[in-house]
């Protein structure tokens, strides 16, 4: 057992973790191998691949996931603005990359390759983008005088601009409502 006593990182995590989140975060993990198992047999099965194909991707790709998913549940609220302003930074040059040299596909850029892995730069913007917009916001709260508001307008107005590029509808409406909701909040 784990006592309150112990000032390990390890024990200083769990008793600081939120368990029923991580509770659900597994749940969720766990569903989407079932359901993987479930539906991407026959869909593999169509187009010439081993049945099993997609599932074995999924397992893989989740594997690092729950790494990089307890890794970031010890970083301090500090750390994980830090982390989520280089996050963004980097997935801002990915999807300019992925405006230039990535594969157009039915009219969009979406998609880039890197190392033989096909990347959309967009999905690593949406939780960085939500944590420096949520920053910004409690700034402006605590420090009236900072133009934290305009710069989070700023940067909806840089992302939505890369993402209507793409074009990427779909990432484009969830991005303007995450602000808002943020905004409102």
């Amino acid at each position: 057992m784990i006592s309150r006593e112990q000032r390990t990182p390890f024990s200083e995590w769990w008793w600081t973790v939120d368990r029923l989140l991580l509770a659900a975060f597994i749940t969720l993990m766990l569903t989407g191998v079932v359901l993987s198992l479930a539906a991407s047999p026959s869909v593999a099965t169509r187009i010439g691949l081993d049945p099993f194909h997609f599932f074995h991707r999924h397992v893989l790709f989740l594997l690092p996931s729950i790494v990089v998913m307890i890794g970031v549940s010890f970083l301090s609220p500090r750390q994980v603005r830090r982390s989520a302003l280089i996050v963004f930074a980097i997935s801002i040059v990915l999807v300019v990359a992925t405006l230039l040299f990535g594969p157009e596909v039915k009219g969009a850029r979406r998609w880039i390759t890197i190392l033989g892995v096909n990347i959309q730069a967009s999905e690593s913007l949406k939780p960085a983008f939500v944590v420096l917009v949520a920053w910004l916001f409690a700034e402006s709260a605590r420090r009236p005088e900072m133009p934290a508001t305009s710069m989070a307008l700023v940067l909806l107005g840089m992302l939505i601009t890369l993402l209507v590029l793409e074009p990427d509808f779909g990432q484009t409406m969830l991005m303007l409502t995450v602000w808002g909701a943020l905004f409102f909040i």
